[in-house]
């Protein structure tokens, strides 16, 4: 979490903190609102992400996966499952370029391979329903 902050800090400028630079956060009012109902319903199924987590990486000790690696993968999946105007493949490249600025060195390939696993296994199970125009996936 240290590292998230100094990351964003140093993107401030000291010059910026004057002009209320954290408005800036949301390029818009639906940005907004986007992401405040994605932390919402990513804390209501902390439970269920946590489970889907730790089954689809058996062979990893979770206590021993990056903090910051399983927040991305939560908030990938309650973006892959509760919301069905967004693209599977623009939710994944999001998470993934996140984990690559906020994350290890490796979290970017680790989380790419567990999301991968699971969207193709959703998929398959129906948990992900994309809808809307140029979203069905052949």
């Amino acid at each position: 979490m240290v590292s998230i902050v100094i990351k964003t800090l140093k993107k401030f400028r000291e010059d910026s903190l004057e002009n209320d630079h954290l408005s800036s956060l949301y390029k818009d009012e639906e940005d907004k609102d986007f992401t405040i109902k994605l932390f919402r319903k990513t804390l209501s199924r902390k439970e269920l992400n946590l489970q889907t987590i730790e089954s689809y990486t058996k062979n990893w000790d979770v206590d021993r996966v990056a903090t910051m690696d399983i927040l991305i993968m939560e908030l990938a999946l309650t973006e892959l499952t509760e919301f069905p105007s967004v693209p599977v493949k623009v939710s994944l490249n999001e998470y993934i370029e996140l984990a690559k600025y906020y994350s290890t060195q490796r979290s970017s390939v680790f989380i790419n391979g567990v999301l991968d696993r699971i969207t193709r296994d959703f998929k398959d199970q129906g948990k992900i329903v994309k809808t809307g125009r140029g979203l069905l996936e052949g």
